[in-house]
This record gives C-alpha cells, structure tokens and sequence, in this order.
C-alpha cells in the first residue's frame, strides 16, 4: 500500500512538462556543433530525438560540453537557469539532481555536463546533469482521460495545457509501482514522477521550473 492510499487521500501521478515548456529551453549548442561549422552533428540529433521519446542512453551519446548559441539575446549564459532545462537533451541543475538521484531512478541515470561563457575559459556557476532514462510504464486510462490530443500516425497521446479545455489524464495504479521517474507507453514528449518524488522537490521549493500537471490514478 502506497503512502497516500495509508493516508485516504487520492493517489496520484505528476507529468513533467518542464523539459518541453517553451520557457525552459535554453540556447545551447555542443562543441562538436561549433566544430562542423555551425551544424549540429547527425549522432547527436539522432541522441535528442531518442531521448525526447524515453531511450536511454549510455553517456557517450551526450556531449561533455556546451556553448551559448552566438547572435542569441538574450545568450544562453545570461538566462535564469531553471532547474529542468532543454536544448533537445534534457538537463538538470545540482539542486534537482540531488533530489532525483536519492530516489527510484531505474533504468536512468544522470550525466555530468558542463556549459561554458563564449569564451570557453569561463565555466557557468554551479552543477548541471543529463537526464537519461528509459523507464516505461503502460497504466494511461483512456476511456477515464479527457482532452488529450492525439499525436498524427503514432497512436500516442498529449496532454497540452494550451488548449481551451483542459485535458485529464487518469491512470492505472500500474503507475504507482516501479520507479520514480518514468515514460508512460501511451504519452508522447512528457515523461512522469511519483508524488512522492514530487513532494521531495517541494520541500526543496525546486518544483515551480518542473511545470508539473496532476493526474490521478485510480485504484479501485
């Protein structure tokens, strides 16, 4: 029995839409894309795109170091830093990461990184992780769901908060066993964190940067 269910209040789930908020992504580009002449190099859009759908993948598909975008304004070294950031890869600050890494990761793990000023000499202040994990759970409840959107030639869904009416997703108490952090089977882009995990970054007051919907599950 779940902590929530020993208390009598409503189990539920969270889905993580900090790391596809537009607010969050940041300009950052690999050295190995300075070095192709500005292009990003295919391995490494290839290891976004896999990410971005719950691969995970060993720490030599990420690179080890970052670099503002040139003829950005704001510059990526000059933004607020939220704690769930993206530029196709998913990252976290050390205050995140310190809380994700104390729970259930699963198949998942965190990379260190490094992002630097445009002069390659300055590091930017603080610690900042990848975020690799390929945890797949399969407990969304359709025919309990309302206003999900359906993602063309996929059979998968989204949960867009931008809609005029809201969406709900409901899930099986499948969703409440295994890790602490997950990729639902039938949701596109967004991954998911236990309440538990949740309220771990509450208590840090991280939680605001993670954009965080609500969804219930149903256990009966």
């Amino acid at each position: 029995m779940s902590g929530q269910e020993a208390s009598g209040t409503e189990p539920c789930i969270w889905l993580v839409q900090g790391s596809t908020a537009l607010e969050n992504m940041r300009g950052w580009r690999s050295r190995e894309t300075f070095e192709n002449g500005g292009r990003t190099p295919e391995p490494i859009l290839k290891a976004m795109r896999q990410t971005g759908v719950g691969w995970f993948l060993p720490q030599e598909s990420f690179p080890t170091d970052n670099y503002p975008l040139p003829n950005s304004h704001p510059s990526a070294h000059e933004e607020r830093v939220p704690q769930i950031f993206s530029n196709g890869f998913i990252f976290l600050t050390g205050e995140s990461a310190e809380v994700v890494r104390s729970f259930d990761m699963g198949k998942g793990t965190l990379y260190p990184v490094r992002l630097w000023h445009p002069d390659g000499k300055t590091p930017l202040p603080g610690a900042f992780f990848y975020l690799s994990q390929g945890n797949k759970k399969d407990a969304l409840l359709l025919e309990k769901s309302v206003n999900l959107r359906q993602q063309p030639g996929t059979g998968r869904w989204h949960v867009s908060m931008a809609r005029p009416q809201k969406p709900l997703a409901v899930f099986s108490r499948a969703a409440l066993e295994g890790p602490d952090l997950w990729w639902d089977e039938c949701i596109a882009s967004d991954f998911f964190i236990s309440d538990r995990l949740k309220r771990a970054l509450d208590q840090r007051r991280l939680s605001k940067d993670w954009h965080l919907v609500r969804c219930p599950v149903v256990t009966a």
